[in-house]
């Protein structure tokens, strides 16, 4: 069971620090093109992680940390893929 619970802490660590990242770069898109290519393939990942998290049934507050994510994401592949 603690291991069960180590998995869950470390899948929600990792989908919340990739949500910063996106309100990062949603914020602030980098300039260089390399860049912004990597963060855009990057970002597809983080997007199917505010999927799943958005559609598990286990309670409210998982649902609205994978709805922010998602939004967070898409919104930054948005501000990646805009010319500026």
């Amino acid at each position: 069971m603690e291991s069960l619970a180590r998995l869950v802490a470390i899948i929600l660590g990792t989908a919340f620090t990739s949500g910063i990242i996106a309100i990062v770069l949603w914020r602030k898109p980098p300039r260089n093109i390399i860049a912004r290519v990597f963060f855009t393939v990057l970002m597809i990942p983080v997007i199917c992680i505010g999927v799943f998290l958005a559609t598990l049934s286990v309670g409210i507050g998982v649902r609205m940390l994978g709805v922010a994510i998602f939004f967070s994401a898409v919104m930054a592949i948005k501000s990646l893929l805009s010319k500026k």
